[in-house]
């Protein structure tokens, strides 16, 4: 009998009123470039910490005990938003994001933390260096107008704010876009 799979990643989940902003500031570009890109909703925008793919439910299970005995490791992550950028260029995007700017805490080394375990259980290595983002859309019809659009996307500033947690998420793809479920949710160590 085979193991059963799953389709998987790592990821900050954003406070509700960070998700509201990037979307109410992301507005009237979406409005503008409706047709061009397929928009996130606000509920699924979070920052990937590492793509999994398909895993098995014994890989699953190897990943939540390291990501346990890494956020032990951590104190809360401090972040701001930060200025809208593309990938893989401003020449032709295919994903329009919003940065995030690391205040406290040192988001790089525990994402290569988690990519070390992933590793471990036998994926393979992410082919992109980490650069913190939260995605908002990916461009279906290429056009110079994405860009110049999205360049002058003002994201509005909100206070610096605080994440406790990282999360193992499933992603179930549907016509109509991705669905998220929570696998489990791993707490940073309490400042004290």
């Amino acid at each position: 009998m085979s193991e059963g799979t799953y389709r998987a990643f790592v990821a900050i989940e954003l406070p509700s009123e960070v998700r509201e902003v990037i979307w109410n500031s992301t507005k009237p570009a979406s409005g503008m470039l409706k047709s061009l890109v397929k928009w996130v909703p606000p509920e699924n925008m979070h920052l990937t910490l590492r793509f999994l793919g398909e895993i098995t439910l014994s890989t699953g299970d190897k990943l939540r005990e390291s990501l346990r005995q890494i956020t032990v490791q951590f104190y809360p992550i401090k972040f701001k938003l930060s200025i809208p950028g593309v990938f893989p260029s401003w020449k032709e995007p295919r994903v329009l994001w919003v940065g995030l700017d690391t205040i406290e805490g040192d988001i790089n080394l525990i994402q290569s933390k988690i990519e070390q375990q992933a590793q471990m259980v036998g994926l393979h290595q992410e082919k992109q260096k980490f650069h913190p983002h939260i995605t908002v859309g990916r461009v279906k019809t290429p056009s110079p107008f994405i860009s110049n659009t999205w360049k002058n996307v003002k994201i509005q500033q909100i206070p610096e704010f605080i994440v406790k947690k990282i999360t193992l998420f499933k992603s179930t793809l549907n016509p109509t876009g991705a669905i998220y479920e929570i696998v489990d949710t791993f707490q940073f160590k309490e400042k004290g």
